[in-house]
């Protein structure tokens, strides 16, 4: 186990430098959940490093990601690849500034939050393999002749509604009632769905745009050798874990876990098909869209940053506040007296001890400016640019 202190040690110490008046709290429980989150917002303690998996993996192209649930604020430290580092540098900016630059941008990342819901945003060239199954320019792109699919009728190229190419293909929902509808290609022009894709770090993505997203359950994307044998994978949120909305939504399928229909093969795919699950009320609906059908093999990557979380169970789960006396504090022996001195500082002037408060604040400030210049925060920076050089 990590960490040695606990809850109920902290709060002997804090008793101990309040001579005994921890009963006149009106929460000791609340104070010291509130002390350990104002000690992590104070400093970038070494112990509150953790670092966790990307996820999903990083594609080139593909710049919205989630972030760790338990970050805190925007103290990301690095985003390495697990294997192999390619030797990037990250710099950090902010949304707008990374939505203007994405596109020919190599190590930018941006915290993004919207709707109580954060996303890590990162714009990094990577080595993943890449194939362009259709860019859905034209009704015959990448070979063949798309049709409708279930419900799906009327496709069209659509050259005032895209994001990649020309034009994206736009269809509509007839009022035929059924329960699906997308479109399909039986005839594309013959590629390998080799295990470069399947079972490993491959995924299926196409944007996607949805008029209305109600009554509307999941998107299905269909590979196969014909429209009778393939796989199949079906999701119910966007690429970056989100529902559903209207207007366009970049969809991904990871390609683990398939569900197979008749016997595929693997080396002349020729069918794909992308289509949603929905209820028969959704009828006569029109202007969805569909644009660049690609296949790529991401690369691992984690994420490196400083935790919010400053408690673990008695099982090493982190958690924001503590909630028994055997819990964990995420801190060493120096980091944890600082707590202690922070938490007396606090429980003092509650209990009217104010000199005892003022002391403690005095020397709480001293051990976090020791602490700083000994132990040098490894959070970016956030630059912005101005004008563009």
């Amino acid at each position: 186990m990590s960490f040695q202190y606990t809850r109920a040690n902290l709060k002997s110490r804090i008793n101990a430098g309040i001579h005994g008046k921890i009963g006149m709290l009106i929460s000791a429980e609340d104070l010291m959940n509130e002390v350990v989150r104002q000690v992590n917002t104070d400093i970038h303690l070494r112990s509150a490093r953790r670092k966790a998996s990307l996820s999903p993996m990083l594609f080139s192209d593909v710049f919205d990601f989630t972030a760790p649930s338990d970050l805190q604020a925007d103290r990301i430290i690095d985003i390495p690849a697990q294997a192999k580092r390619e030797g990037q540098e990250f710099f950090l900016t902010t949304p707008e500034e990374f939505d203007r630059k994405k596109e020919n941008a190599n190590g930018l990342i941006a915290l993004d939050t919207f709707n109580g819901t954060r996303r890590l945003k990162i714009a990094l060239k990577v080595d993943d393999k890449t194939k362009v199954i259709s860019e859905l320019d034209s009704t015959t792109s990448g070979g063949g002749t798309w049709s409708g699919f279930g419900d799906g009728s009327n496709l069209t190229a659509d050259s005032d509604n895209f994001l990649k190419g020309s034009a994206s293909i736009n269809w509509d929902i007839d009022a035929s009632a059924g329960t699906t509808a997308g479109i399909q290609n039986s005839t594309l022009n013959s590629f390998d769905l080799d295990d470069d894709y399947l079972g490993g770090n491959g995924a299926g993505f196409v944007h996607a745009y949805f008029n209305n997203v109600t009554n509307l359950t999941n998107m299905i994307l269909q590979l196969g050798s014909s429209a009778a044998a393939y796989h199949s994978k079906t999701i119910t949120t966007a690429h970056d874990g989100t529902a559903f909305v209207a207007g366009w939504n970049l969809l991904r399928w990871d390609l683990t876990s398939l569900t197979p229909t008749g016997s595929p093969d693997n080396d002349a795919i020729k069918h794909a098909a992308m289509y949603m699950t929905k209820d028969a009320a959704k009828v006569s609906e029109t202007d969805y869209r569909f644009d660049y059908l690609v296949l790529r093999k991401g690369v691992i990557h984690e994420v490196k940053y400083y935790t919010k979380y400053g408690w673990q169970t008695s099982a090493e789960a982190y958690q924001e506040n503590s909630s028994d006396d055997a819990d964990l504090i995420v801190a060493e022996t120096d980091e944890f007296n600082i707590i202690v001195r922070k938490g007396i500082e606090v429980a003092a002037e509650e209990v009217n001890e104010y000199d005892i408060s003022a002391k403690a604040g005095l020397k709480y400030e001293k051990m976090i400016k020791e602490y700083k210049m000994a132990n040098p925060s490894e959070a970016k920076i956030m630059s912005t640019e101005y004008y563009a050089y």
